[in-house]
């Protein structure tokens, strides 16, 4: 990761989504990117708890530019494959980085509680299978 002190590791501020892949009572799979430096990165649940599910732990991986502009493109573009988003998005998900930062967000409105200093690689879901009772478990690697 870069020296950067990204969008989504800022206390207080509201991540704009570029992007959104899947949701449930909110984003759950997006691409975003940093104001700051312009990277951009896929954003993951890994976690949620609360009202309406409005606590949110999610991952931020990195991705390369040409990878999310090629899949941009590509599913964008007219397809009688009903299958081929899904493998798209396997593929894009595959390009991102292996270490992922964790940020907690707040909905509605995606504004950050909270980030981990270390990175991780939790893994990416399903948002159908993604359980609150691993909440805890998360949590406790974030900066509040």
């Amino acid at each position: 990761m870069t020296d950067c002190k990204h969008s989504w590791m800022r206390k207080g501020k509201k991540l704009t989504l570029d992007t959104i892949l899947d949701e449930w009572l909110g984003p759950t799979l997006a691409l975003v990117h940093c104001e700051k430096c312009s990277k951009p990165a896929l954003l993951h649940l890994v976690t949620w708890r609360g009202r309406d599910l409005s606590e949110r732990i999610y991952a931020i991986r990195h991705i390369d530019s040409s990878t999310k502009n090629t899949y941009i493109a590509n599913i964008n573009r007219d397809y009688c494959d009903l299958s081929r988003k899904a493998s798209e998005t396997e593929a894009l998900i595959g390009a991102c980085s292996q270490s992922a930062r964790l940020v907690l967000f707040t909905s509605p409105g995606m504004i950050v509680k909270g980030f981990s200093r270390d990175l991780f690689n939790p893994p990416v879901m399903r948002w159908q299978d993604v359980k609150t009772e691993t909440y805890d478990d998360w949590i406790r690697f974030l900066s509040i």
